[in-house]
């Protein structure tokens, strides 16, 4: 049933998304076979019988990926970077893999039988694993990587690609022995990891001022709640994991085809110079608002009910501390929310935008289709969240998530997506129609009916509430999302550039130089033996 899901988004989202790939016109030399490489190497993974099968796989679900990046105009650089971390991971990922096999063979099951060097193995294939859940550490590649790709490529690679690792991870839990693994202190680690990780992500996307930009530091932020919810070990942990899973890919895929599709027609990926496009694209706003609903985790829609789950797991599990970090990073989650509808939506048009269209048609039948199956999955979560619950029994007997109908209940409570959605919803209609009575009377503001306390701004942008919204929080807590990690890679690069440099100085192109290394050679192991 897990192989089924991770397929429907891997193949399912894959069709959605090439949907919204028709709004280009002409030729797109490349692009299809590169997506074609990467979906069936996604394909594999699902249906990968042995470790041999996945690693083909995965590589080529890489390549794929890593062409359709490089598209993009400014991607090039980002692209690299994603390459270099991937194979890495794959080395790792090699590694791994040749330690099980020379224990117990090539099968996937095999990374259950292994005596010797288990923990080595399992660290090093999370790892691995974790290079495309871009975990705090190895992240350093997806903002850019993300953000600069072409507006149909960056739901692929988000809402998509993330899961591979996700489900490479999961593969390696239950491999671990599932709940019995539950004390092992790899799991602890991830598990801070994870929570360090949905701090991270959720607090830098609060401070960019590129909306697509903003959209991929929180995906980073999204997969380290899925990291910290499967390394609970528990049955209401995975519950929450595969919940988190489901949700951003559906809301995700939705942000940036919205996003990314109001890039194409503003021309700017700067929320500063942007706003008031709700007359413009009632459509892209409405998905956007349902979008960031569902990503933030208030009532009613699906992503309530993946906060829901997550106080039940940290209370039962006991990580009253890693938790409280997850918790306080959904609030920060707000900060972002808020500006992208405020900043891009909402406000005074600009000039520049009075004539400017709806999202193309080939945008809006994807997104529409994904929220439909978000209004699903929030009315009935149980026509998902239960059959999984019985699959994942097995090896999680602890407590369970208990089903009455559409009502899901644990030992600290109860919920139901249905009556939430209803009770929502009449609480909506109330309240807005009362707001449209008291406003009714109101005056509407004009563009230029602004002042600015008699002061001239300094520059155009200073003109828009969203340029450095959160200059004062960052001043707060900007120490937290401080470069720490990219210059530590930066100092890499430059030590290994430097070592390679050296090094090159042996290799000069010169036959002669060649030949007389080769003699030398010969001779020292001449010494060495005789």
């Amino acid at each position: 049933l897990l192989r089924f899901i991770f397929g429907t988004i891997f193949i399912g989202g894959g069709i959605l998304t090439l949907i919204a790939g028709f709004y280009a016109k002409g030729k797109r030399e490349g692009f299809y076979p590169a997506a074609l490489i990467m979906f069936a190497g996604l394909g594999g993974i699902i249906q990968a019988e042995n470790m041999l099968q996945f690693f083909f796989a995965w590589e080529l679900m890489t390549l794929g990926s890593y062409i359709l990046i490089i598209r993009g105009k400014r991607s090039m650089p980002h692209g690299y970077s994603y390459m270099l971390f991937s194979v890495a991971g794959a080395y790792l990922m090699m590694i791994g893999f040749a330690m099980v096999n020379a224990q117990a063979g090539l099968s996937l099951e095999a990374m259950s039988m292994i005596t010797e060097n288990a923990n080595l193995i399992y660290l090093l294939l999370a790892i691995g694993f974790m290079t495309k859940t871009a975990t705090v550490g190895l992240h350093i590649w997806l903002p850019g990587a993300h953000a600069e790709a072409e507006s149909d490529v960056s739901p692929m690679v988000s809402a998509i690609l993330l899961k591979a690792g996700v489900f490479g991870l999961i593969i390696l839990f239950i491999a671990m022995g599932a709940e019995k693994a539950g004390s092992n202190p790899i799991l602890y680690v991830l598990g801070w990891l994870g929570a360090i990780t949905a701090l991270v992500g959720n607090l830098a996307a609060s401070f960019q001022e590129d909306a697509k930009k903003l959209l991929a530091y929180s995906s980073i932020g999204q997969l380290g709640y899925i990291l910290f919810a499967f390394t609970i070990m528990t049955h209401l942990g995975w519950l929450t994991g595969i919940t988190y899973s489901i949700n951003h890919f559906l809301f995700k895929a939705v942000l940036f085809l919205a996003i990314g599709a109001v890039v194409l027609r503003v021309k700017t990926h700067n929320m500063y110079e942007m706003g008031g496009l709700i007359s413009r694209m009632p459509f892209a706003f409405i998905a956007v608002l349902i979008g960031i609903i569902t990503l933030s985790g208030v009532p009613p829609l699906s992503g309530f009910a993946g906060k829901w789950l997550f106080y039940n797991a940290v209370i039962l599990k006991g990580w009253y501390f890693q938790g409280a970090i997850v918790f306080f990073s959904g609030i920060i989650a707000f900060l972002y929310t808020f500006r992208l509808i405020h900043s891009i939506f909402l406000g005074q048009l600009k000039d520049e935008h009075r004539n400017v269209k709806e999202i193309s048609i080939w945008f809006i039948i994807p997104i529409y289709i994904l929220i439909i199956a978000i209004m699903i999955f929030s009315a009935r979560p149980d026509l998902i969240l239960q059959p999984i619950g019985d699959a994942i029994a097995g090896y999680f007997p602890s407590e369970t998530l208990n089903w009455t109908g559409t009502t899901a209940s644990t030992s600290l409570g109860y919920w139901s997506g249905y009556k939430v959605m209803v009770i929502i919803g009449i609480m909506f209609v109330l309240i807005l129609g009362w707001l449209i009575m008291l406003n009714r009377k109101a005056k509407k503001v004009k563009q230029f009916n602004i002042v600015y306390s008699g002061e001239r701004p300094e520059r155009p942008e200073t003109t828009h509430i969203s340029y450095n919204m959160f200059a004062g929080y960052n001043k707060a807590l900007g120490l937290l999302v401080a470069p720490f990690i990219t210059n530590f890679w930066k100092s890499v690069s430059e030590a290994v550039t430097g070592t390679a440099g050296y090094i090159r100085r042996l290799y000069t192109g010169n036959g002669q130089t060649y030949a007389l290394h080769i003699i030398m050679y010969v001779v020292i192991i001449y010494l060495i033996v005789f």
